[in-house]
């Protein structure tokens, strides 16, 4: 269960200090600390070497060589934040966002070539438990499965700043979308390429209400939070490194940390969205 809070700085849910937890492992997840994410239980489930050294190699090299990573141009080394392959629904209309996930399926697809695709086998197992894991859909057309990105702003505090994932499910440009009916996040991170030390998790106990987006004027983004208005509120570090699988309640306040270099290729991370809609668990990018 939450509880109801009401700061100086943001107002919204919190999770009992015996659920605001990492909980981590080696290996093979443990399906009910996932649930347990899933489920609002648990703020954050770690699984060291999820991905084999090998393939985070293959991985890694496979995103570098495709002709389809696409660059975001903002604060990074050469004018480049970040490197995409794959398709986000954020800041897009559904037909837009299901036009890309159509269009970059096949270079999304070739990404996992002489590796296994390690979201898809996360995914399968929750199927085992669930019954109906499925890519969310609109008028016949499917989201896309995952999407990789590589940050290219090390050297700043945050790669990604504070955020939430919940707020840009009520973007009224994807009116009708099915993952509008999710109330509650879990992202899907999967890494195979983290510079040491750098591109860790940071998540504060504080999922933010309808009301603190509003002042804050990310009524439908959820990004961003200012850091400054979080200090109040107890937070806990993600430490990912190199084929680790991080699941995390998207509903409370995260971010990437920064503060390395932009000398060599940063973190990059294979993701998606997840989020059950009645007893079907959902997923989208």
């Amino acid at each position: 269960m939450t509880t109801e809070v009401t700061s100086a700085s943001i107002t919204g849910e919190v999770l009992p200090a015996d659920r605001f937890q990492l909980h981590q492992s080696e290996g093979i997840p443990d399906i009910e600390r996932v649930l347990d994410v899933l489920n609002g239980r648990l703020a954050a489930y770690r699984v060291r070497h999820f991905v084999p050294a090998a393939e985070c190699a293959t991985l890694t090299q496979n995103f570098w060589d495709s002709p389809h990573r696409t660059p975001r141009h903002g604060e990074g080394a050469d004018g480049v934040e970040a490197y995409i392959l794959g398709a986000s629904h954020i800041d897009l209309s559904t037909r837009d966002y299901l036009d890309v996930a159509e269009t970059t399926r096949d270079a999304v697809g070739a990404l996992y070539a002489g590796a296994t695709d390690p979201i898809a086998r996360l995914r399968s197992s929750l199927a085992e438990r669930i019954g109906v894991v499925r890519p969310a859909g609109h008028d016949g057309r499917k989201a896309g499965s995952s999407k990789a990105v590589c940050w290219n702003n090390d050297s700043r505090e945050f790669l990604l700043l504070p955020h939430d994932d919940l707020a840009q499910l009520g973007d009224p440009m994807q009116a009708g979308f099915e993952i509008q009916r999710i109330r509650r996040v879990m992202a899907v991170n999967v890494y195979p390429h983290v510079p040491g030390g750098r591109g860790q998790l940071r998540l504060w106990n504080i999922a933010p209400d309808d009301r603190t987006r509003a002042r804050l004027g990310v009524s439908h983004s959820g990004y961003p939070y200012p850091p400054e208005l979080l200090t109040d509120h107890p937070s806990l570090t993600v430490p990912v490194a190199t084929g680790d699988l991080c699941v995390i309640n998207g509903n409370l306040v995260h971010a990437v940390l920064g503060g390395g270099s932009a000398a060599e290729h940063g973190r990059l991370l294979l993701t998606c969205f997840t989020g059950l809609a009645g007893d079907e668990l959902l997923w989208w990018t």
